[in-house]
């Protein structure tokens, strides 16, 4: 009988965040168990009450909660385990022993340093954690080639104990298009659109969309930009202008519709580890005006076009193009469909298998101990 392959995971934010980081780990816990009967999962969280609200959201995902088990974070040193993973950028707590695997989702907090006074001591917290990490963890992972470049440039990791597992967005739960005209008249979202998901971080360029969009509007009068995506309170209350629809945070099954009834997504982003939104809006097929920055290329490929980060003239007519021509349309969102089909979340749970199983062989292979 084959031993068990025992993953333990950092879950501790997992019960709360379905989007960003949490929409990767919720898509690939159930493919991992799907892939390799095999592996077991211990699920490490800080609160009890998590297990439940996991638990049930592995269900609806068709997940064999039989070879799932839940362990306190905090005793992440009494867990025995081939392997633990952590998601989450940082691998902390880490066990004093055993094989570690970090997922680096970016290292914006190392590229782009907070520049304020004020946040030196965050900025220093971060310069620990992303260093300890990069010395602790026996591979990591990198959600894009640019990330794997980045994590090697700022970090030192060596390039051989790098792997990249790419995103997809092919797991998403698509409303009937029925409703699309209820959901929109409920947002206050009138056609056509522009559209920007994401927060309201200063490397998300979101300055860059509002210097372009009194060109766009007045070439085209009708065209809006809309916003969905948490912003900081420094924003709320800001006047907008009549142009503008500021919307924060909305719901999985609303950010579906925006992206399918949207006439162009923007992503003016300076800095993304990969832009996982690009890759959202092109399964609904938006057509997607891009920053020729970072991992965006490697999201968008040739289906969308790309601008340069600070050019708010060139955003402009790009985005007018597609407002103006349905031709143009049509093709962008056709060539957006043809790109996310190229990403399957079922990929990249395969290559995180191997690089677990990189992992465990190469510590085996210096004499560690693997549980």
């Amino acid at each position: 009988m084959t031993d068990p392959f025992v993953v333990a995971v950092e879950a501790s934010r997992l019960a709360q965040e379905l989007r960003g980081i949490g929409r990767e780990v919720w898509a690939l816990l159930p493919r991992l168990l799907q892939q390799r009967p095999t592996l077991r999962l211990v699920l490490l969280i800080r609160r009890p009450a998590d297990a439940e609200v996991v638990r049930r959201r592995l269900a609806e995902l068709d997940a064999p909660l039989d070879r799932v088990t839940f362990a306190p974070l905090g005793h992440v040193d009494r867990v025995r385990a081939t392997l633990f993973w952590y998601p989450w950028n940082v691998s902390l707590p880490a066990p004093r022993r055993g094989v570690v695997v970090a997922t680096i989702q970016d290292v914006a907090p190392l590229a782009l340093p907070d520049p304020r006074r004020r946040k030196w001591l965050k900025n220093l917290r971060w310069r620990r954690r992303y260093r300890f990490t990069a010395k602790r963890a026996d591979m990591i992972l990198a959600i894009s080639r640019f990330t794997r470049d980045e994590v090697h440039r700022v970090l030192g990791v060596p390039l051989e104990r790098i792997r990249v597992t790419l995103l997809s967005a092919d797991d998403l739960r698509i409303p009937p298009a029925e409703r699309d005209a209820e959901a929109l008249a409920r947002l206050g979202v009138t056609k056509p659109f522009v559209l920007a998901v994401g927060a309201g971080d200063r490397r998300k360029n979101l300055g860059l969309l509002e210097r372009a969009m009194p060109r766009v509007v007045a070439q085209h009068p009708e065209a809006t930009l809309v916003l969905a995506g948490p912003r900081r309170r420094s924003g709320r209350g800001r006047h907008e202008p009549s142009w503008q629809r500021t919307l924060g945070f909305v719901s999985d099954e609303d950010l579906m519709t925006l992206y399918r009834c949207a006439r162009v997504v923007a992503a003016p982003s300076s800095y993304e580890g990969f832009g996982l939104p690009v890759l959202e809006a092109m399964q609904l097929g938006a057509p997607v005006v891009a920053a020729r920055a970072t991992s965006l290329p490697e999201a968008g490929g040739d289906a969308a076009v790309y601008v340069e980060p600070d050019d708010d003239v060139a955003l402009a007519r790009e985005i007018g193009r597609v407002l103006a021509d349905d031709a143009v349309y049509r093709t962008m969102r056709e060539a957006s469909f043809a790109q996310s089909a190229r990403f399957s979340w079922d990929e990249t749970a395969q290559l995180t298998l191997s690089a677990f199983d990189d992992a465990v062989a190469a510590a085996a292979a210096k004499g560690e101990h693997v549980a």
